[in-house]
C-alpha cells in the first residue's frame, strides 16, 4: 500500500508539473525523455558515428525475416498501446487506470487508457481502399486486411519507404542551423503568434471535417499531442505565407523573380519550396543502400511507388518499358527494335500488358533504361528479393509475360517503374536529418499494392498506419484537400 501511495503521488506531481509548463516547451523537437527513448538527433549520431568500431557490424543476412520481426513488434506494441491523443513524447498523460479521476487527464477518445507509452496504430484506415485492393489482388489484399502494419524508423533501410514531409515540417524538423528553423522557433515564441486562436481554429476544422465525413477515422480528436502537432505546425503554416508574400514582391512586371535580388534567408526558403512542389507527398521504397568497408553509408537509390504514369500500354510506352530510350538532341526518345527478337518480344509483352498495365514514374534518374519490374511473387523465375525477407522482389521480366499469358498471373501483380532516384553516399541519411523524409518501416502489401486512383492516397494511408504525430500531420494535410 505504501508503494501503491507513493506512485499515486509521483503521478500526481508529474501530471501537475507539465499542466504548468510554459507553451515555449513545446518548441524544440529534439526534447525528448531520455528514460524513454533517444532523439532523432541521437539515433543519427549513433548511426553516422565515424568512431565506430568494425567489429560492430552485422550482416544483415544472418538477422532472418527481419520483417516478421518487425510485424510482431509492431503488432504487440498496438496490441498493449493507449491511444495516441493521451501520449506526449513518450509520457502517458492518462494516468494509471486504478487511479482516481482527480489524478487523471481524459480525452474525447472512446477506448480506455492505460499505462503503456505505445502510440496507437490502426489497423484499418480506409475501407474503400481496401474493396479497390480486393479487387485488384485477392491474395494481396488478404494479407493487407489480416496484417498490415507501419511505423517510424529512425534511418532509411532497403525494402522500408522514406516519406516525403511537408514542408511545414521540414522546417519544423530541420536544422538549427537553417535560416527558416531559426524565424521559426523565433515566431513560435512571439506575441505575433496567436496560440489561443489556431488550437481552437484546429478545433473548429475538426469538427466540421468529423460532421461531413462518412467514418470516424476522418474525425480528429483533441489531445495534447493534437495541440502540440497543430501548434507548430500551424505556425509554420502562417510564416511561411508571410516570407512568401516577401519574395513574390519583388517579382518584376511580368511576374518573374530575380534570385539575384533575393537575400539569403529568402533564397533558402524558394530553394525549399520549389523542392517540396516537385517531391509533394512521394512515397518511395529504399531499394540500395551501398555499403563501403562492410558498414552503412555508401550511395542510396529509391523509386517513388505513388506517382502513376500509365494504366495502359500503347506501342510507344511499351517500347520505352521494355526496351527504354535513347538521348537525342536532351530529349528522351522511344527506342525501336533492332532485330526480330525485341520484336517478338514487344508484340509479347504487349500481348499480356497492352489492355491493364501499371507505369510508374520512378524519379528522375535513368528514365532513359528499361523500366524496373516490382511484385511479391516469390518463385517467379529471373526474380531476386531486394533484401532478405522482405518478401518484395524485382525482375524476372520474361516469366512474368509468360505467366499473364498463360493466366497463370493478373497484369496488376506487378508493378513497373520508369527512373529512379540516386544519392550520393549520405545524401539519403542527410535529407532524413533535416527533416525532409521520414523512413518508415511496413508491411509489403503497401510496398506492392497498385496507387492508381485510391480513394485515399497512399501517402495519407501510410502515415495514418504510423500513428501519433505522423497520423496529425496527415489529417491537417488531408484537410487542405478539397478533391478528397
Amino acid at each position: 500500500m505504501m508503494t501503491s501511495s507513493r506512485s499515486t503521488a509521483q503521478i500526481s506531481f508529474l501530471l501537475l508539473a507539465m499542466l504548468l509548463l510554459p507553451a515555449e516547451s513545446f518548441l524544440q523537437p529534439q526534447a525528448r525523455s531520455p528514460i524513454v527513448k533517444i532523439s532523432r538527433t541521437q539515433q543519427h549520431h549513433r548511426y553516422m558515428t565515424k568512431n565506430d568500431d568494425d567489429d560492430d557490424y552485422i550482416d544483415e543476412d544472418s538477422l532472418g525475416d527481419w520483417r516478421s520481426f518487425r510485424m510482431n513488434l509492431a503488432n504487440s506494441a498496438a496490441s498493449t498501446s493507449t491511444t495516441s491523443s493521451s501520449i506526449v513524447d513518450g509520457i502517458d498523460l492518462s494516468g494509471d487506470s486504478s487511479s482516481s479521476s482527480s489524478s487523471q487527464l481524459t480525452t474525447a477518445d472512446d477506448e480506455s487508457p492505460s499505462s503503456t507509452t505505445a502510440p496507437e496504430r490502426p489497423k484499418s484506415v480506409s475501407k474503400q481502399n481496401e474493396l479497390l485492393l480486393s479487387a485488384q489482388n485477392s491474395a494481396l489484399a488478404k494479407e493487407y486486411i489480416n496484417g498490415v502494419w507501419a511505423h517510424e524508423s529512425s534511418i532509411p533501410e532497403v525494402g522500408g519507404l522514406v516519406c516525403r514531409m511537408p514542408l511545414e515540417s521540414e522546417i519544423y524538423r530541420g536544422s538549427p542551423d537553417s535560416f527558416m528553423y531559426k524565424k521559426l522557433q523565433t515566431f513560435l515564441e512571439s506575441d505575433e503568434y496567436d496560440r489561443t486562436e489556431d488550437v481552437t481554429s484546429r478545433q473548429q476544422g475538426r469538427s466540421s471535417r468529423s460532421s461531413s465525413s462518412s467514418t470516424t477515422s476522418q474525425s480528429m480528436s483533441f489531445s495534447a499531442l493534437a495541440a502540440k502537432t497543430v501548434f507548430w505546425y500551424r505556425g509554420a503554416e502562417k510564416l511561411l505565407k508571410k516570407e512568401m508574400v516577401k519574395i513574390m514582391s519583388t517579382a518584376n512586371a511580368n511576374g518573374r523573380i530575380d534570385p539575384n535580388e533575393l537575400d539569403e534567408e529568402s533564397l533558402e526558403l524558394l530553394q525549399l519550396y520549389m523542392d517540396h512542389q516537385s517531391t509533394w507527398q512521394e512515397v518511395c521504397l529504399v531499394t540500395e543502400m551501398n555499403s563501403e568497408n562492410g558498414k552503412k553509408g555508401g550511395g542510396s537509390k529509391t523509386i517513388t511507388i505513388n506517382r502513376p504514369m500509365a494504366f495502359k500500354l500503347s506501342k510507344s510506352m511499351a517500347r520505352l518499358v521494355l526496351m527504354g530510350a535513347y538521348n537525342q538532341a536532351g530529349e528522351n526518345v522511344t527506342r525501336k527494335e533492332r532485330d526480330g527478337a525485341e520484336t517478338q518480344n514487344l508484340v509479347k509483352f504487349l500481348g499480356a500488358f497492352e489492355n491493364q498495365c501499371a507505369v510508374y514514374v520512378g524519379g528522375p534518374d535513368d528514365m532513359d533504361k528499361p523500366a524496373l519490374l516490382v511484385h511479391g511473387i516469390a518463385d517467379l523465375p529471373g526474380a531476386v528479393e531486394i533484401s532478405r525477407g522482405t518478401g518484395i522482389y524485382q525482375g524476372g521480366l520474361e516469366a512474368a509475360i509468360d505467366g499473364v499469358l498463360s493466366g497463370k498471373y493478373k497484369p496488376l501483380d506487378f508493378r513497373f517503374f520508369v527512373g529512379h532516384t540516386r544519392y550520393a553516399k549520405g545524401q539519403l541519411e542527410d535529407a532524413v536529418t533535416k527533416g525532409k523524409y521520414q523512413p518508415i518501416a511496413c508491411s509489403r502489401p503497401l510496398v506492392l499494392k497498385q496507387c492508381i486512383q485510391l480513394p485515399k492516397p497512399l501517402w495519407h494511408e501510410v502515415l495514418e498506419f504510423c500513428g501519433g504525430e505522423l497520423k496529425e500531420i496527415s489529417k491537417l494535410e488531408l484537410a487542405k484537400r478539397e478533391d478528397l
